[in-house]
């Protein structure tokens, strides 16, 4: 009986065997046309869901036990905005990982891949300071809930790694851009992918002109790993990036970058990544942020990320490496319950030398050539909450010690101290050059100018004038709390020393640049006493902008009164200091009657008041204080539609 059931169950498994090999052997000589058949039927379902767009793929067959080779596909979109073709697509999966239920790549060969994109007008570039407020907003449907980034991200990684095959080999991949008249493309003549390492030539084509690059690089999978480095084929100068200035209106340059992730995986619900960003020679120039082009010899970044559910944080492991000085910053974003921000540096000490030789050529123009001793150290806390603007908070600080300059570089900043040339600018173009000492008979010494004025000016625009080194934290948080607020810049925080620094030493061009420049060389001159404070207030009164082409007080008097600087009464004191913010639109404070409109009433209110309180005026100067002056010189043409004569300007009316 024994026997018996082993005969027959030798039998039955000869026989599963048997059917096993023949449904094989069906399969395989049936397995093209079911291959065939699968693909006209996902075919006919993508054009009844694109309406009007074409694919196409010609011959496709099986090799081996988990190969597909196709040939000659086509993707035409119905737009016409969008066509791809690819002459051969061999797809390898591993077979023994599929019948575990997993999709891994093996290999993929393509060869002949073109994608053409096109469109009738040209991208404009982003202007600089635009932010498409004028645009009408889409509507929206109800979001649902937030994404957990941390999770979107590990998903991300996972998929990128998971599709990277073993083995990925391109013959001659191209890539066609057409906006209107401006042609881009990308050219690979070949990319191999054999293990891990990898390096091609990349072809870049901009309206006729070209680029080569070396792109070399690693992915390790099982690492969750990549690096990838892109310079120069050439030695004939630096890359460029064409694309980022034909979208942004910026001109990217460098000698050569590389880039590097690593993915250590998810813990608590926090995706956790570093790696490194490094660039050399690189230049930089875009209106925003400079006149001209910005140089940075090398800048690197030894990241440390960490991406939770609603937050991305910078870990103060991070290294930023910038030429001659390093430093660890601290930063996070978070979305909810409400956006914030935090941006901290802790207490770095470096060099000064370091720190001033490290500054970017065509970003610190006026400090170039500056030679310093002794040490500095700075420290950065700031925190924004997006929904409360009023609550943030900004702690701040340049320290020095044994600080001394060696050499001045550019500009000596204690020549003002003598009497010296000023030159105005304004819109990148010299406009007037005058005098700045006693050779100026409409100069006036701080002792000359009236303390109406002196105190009106000082009340306006810098209250702590004589008791700050420069700066002022307080204004300038209310500062930004009231841009964060407004969306807008409504409200600046310059105090006396910068406006003063600004006009003696720097254009007009409202740029990162010259605003980084500005707060240097202001801390410059005040922590070191490079000038007085008094002369400071002295050139400032002397030199600033008090309406069109009319600059210093004296000038102002005469404008605006027909009068000496010295004659001025506290009315005319707090209308010429109004006027200090926006000098060219003096003409809006006055109604058709040529009297100050009522809105001014307030500002005189709160001005002699905080005047008195300081023991600047009386109380029957407050007292009798009236809203209200009355032009009486050149400026009163302009209010009644009269022009001034060309040949006689107003700074030359006495």
């Amino acid at each position: 009986m024994k026997a018996y059931a082993r005969k027959a169950l030798r039998t039955g498994a000869v026989a599963m065997l048997g059917a096993a090999l023949l449904l094989g052997a069906l399969f395989f000589s049936l397995r093209n046309a079911v291959l065939r058949s699968v693909l006209d039927s996902r075919i006919r379902s993508y054009q009844a869901n694109h309406a009007g767009d074409i694919l196409r793929i010609g011959a496709a067959r099986f090799s081996g036990l988990a190969g597909i080779d196709l040939e000659n596909i086509q993707v035409l979109a119905a737009a016409q905005d969008l066509a791809a073709t690819v002459k051969r697509c061999s797809v390898q999966i591993h077979f023994l990982k599929l019948l575990s239920g997993r999709v891994r790549l093996k290999r993929l060969v393509l060869s002949d891949l073109d994608l053409d994109l096109s469109r009738e007008g040209a991208p404009d570039p982003l202007p600089a300071g635009s932010s498409h407020t004028g645009a009408t907003p889409l509507s929206r449907t109800d979001p649902g809930p937030a994404p957990d980034l941390g999770a979107r991200g590990a998903r991300l990684l996972d998929l990128y790694f998971s599709l990277i095959p073993d083995s990925l080999e391109i013959e001659r991949l191209t890539l066609h851009s057409v906006f209107g008249d401006v042609r881009q493309g990308l050219y690979f003549p070949s990319l191999a992918i054999l293990g891990s390492a990898f390096e091609t030539t990349l072809e870049v084509f901009d309206q006729g002109d070209k680029w080569v690059y070396l792109l070399a690089g690693v992915i390790e999978r099982e690492e969750r790993r990549l690096e990838f480095r892109l310079l120069p084929r050439e030695k004939s100068g630096p890359a460029v990036l064409p694309f980022i200035e034909r979208q942004w209106g910026l001109k990217v340059d460098f000698d050569s970058l590389a880039v590097g992730l690593h993915s250590r995986g998810r813990e608590g619900g926090v995706l956790h990544l570093d790696g490194l960003l490094a660039v050399s020679g690189l230049v930089l120039n875009h209106p925003s942020i400079a006149a001209e082009d910005v140089h940075l010899q090398n800048v690197s970044i030894a990241y440390t990320l960490r991406i939770g559910a609603d937050s991305v944080e910078l870990d103060n492991a991070t290294k930023v490496s910038f030429n001659r000085l390093s430093f660890h910053p601290y930063f996070k974003f978070q979305t909810r319950p409400a956006a914030q921000l935090t941006l901290r540096l802790e207490r770095t000490e470096f060099k000064a030398d370091d720190f001033f030789g490290s500054l970017p050529a065509g970003l610190f123009t006026e400090l170039a050539g500056l030679q310093t001793s002794g040490d500095l150290a700075y420290h950065l806390d700031l925190f924004i909450d997006f929904s409360r603007p009023e609550a943030l908070q900004l702690a701040s600080g340049l320290e020095k010690r044994d600080f001394t300059i060696s050499r001045f570089g550019r500009v000596d900043f204690s020549s003002v101290n003598a009497p010296f040339l000023h030159t105005v600018f304004e819109e990148g173009q010299e406009l007037r050059p005058f005098m700045v000492g006693p050779e100026n008979p409409d100069f006036r010494s701080l002792e000359e100018i009236p303390p109406f004025l002196k105190s009106a000016v000082m009340i306006s625009e810098d209250g702590a004038f004589f008791r700050h080194h420069g700066f002022l934290l307080e204004p300038f948080k209310d500062s930004i709390a009231t841009n964060l607020r407004e969306r807008r810049f409504a409200r600046g925080a310059s105090t006396i020393s910068m406006q003063l620094v600004k006009n003696l030493y720097l254009k007009r061009q409202k740029t990162i640049a010259r605003k980084l420049e500005e707060m240097v060389i202001t801390w410059l001159i005040e922590e070191n006493r490079l000038v007085s404070k008094e002369r400071m207030l002295e050139i400032y009164l002397n030199i600033i902008e008090w309406g069109p082409q009319v600059y210093g007080a004296q000038e102002a008097a005469r404008f605006y009164f027909d009068k000496d600087v010295a004659d001025l009464t506290l009315a005319e004191a707090i209308f010429m200091a109004s006027i200090i913010p926006q000098p060219k639109r003096f003409m809006a404070l006055f109604d058709e009657e040529q009297r100050l409109r009522p809105k001014l009433q307030a500002y005189y209110a709160d001005v002699s008041a905080k005047m008195l309180q300081r023991g600047w005026v009386d109380q029957q100067d407050v007292d009798t204080l009236f809203a209200d002056v009355r032009l009486r010189g050149p400026a009163r043409l302009l209010l009644t539609g009269n022009e001034i004569r060309p040949d006689e300007p107003a700074w030359d009316i006495r």
